[in-house]
């Protein structure tokens, strides 16, 4: 009866050994900001004009992310107030104009002020949308968007994303 035993414990240390070589998540950069999320997340990929989507799960189909990141990079001298870049992103890249509420986060070192909200377009979910400056005065508003049911997750992943966030 040993077999059994066996080879249980040869298939823990096979899924702990593929576990282990997949490392920690990997570093992603978006218009010139880098950070290290605590959970994988894709390859940035383009999503508009000067936008790049990245989604966890890495490999998630449209539709399948259960919490996703929109960067979208504007030069210092586009003519919007911050809280016209933010209103244009949750609009044109996000599908809402719901008004959210007041949020704060820390990106680069600095207390950022942001809107929380709830979307129904494409499907149910929260949003957390922040206008991150840049040393050069550029500027580049972050939107999150997390799917129901993964809210724990991914305010850790945001919380993550936002703590290494460096130029």
């Amino acid at each position: 009866m040993p077999r059994p035993i066996v080879l249980v414990f040869a298939a823990t240390l096979i899924h702990a050994a593929s576990e282990s070589a997949a490392g920690p998540p990997s570093a992603v950069e978006v218009h010139g900001l880098e950070f290290t999320p605590p959970i994988a997340f894709s390859a940035p990929a383009p999503a508009g004009f000067d936008a790049l989507l990245v989604v966890h799960p890495a490999d998630a189909k449209a539709g399948g992310e259960k919490v996703s990141l929109t960067a979208v990079a504007f030069p210092k001298d586009s003519g919007m107030s911050d809280a016209e870049l933010l209103e244009y992103v949750k609009t044109t890249f996000l599908a809402t104009t719901s008004s959210g509420k007041p949020i704060e986060r820390t990106f680069l070192g600095k207390p950022v002020k942001g809107q929380a909200l709830e979307k129904k377009i494409p499907a149910p979910s929260s949003a957390e949308v922040y206008v991150v400056t840049k040393k050069n005065g550029d500027k580049v508003v972050l939107g999150f968007v997390t799917s129901p049911g993964f809210a724990k997750e991914a305010q850790e992943a945001i919380a993550g994303i936002a703590a290494t966030m460096k130029e």
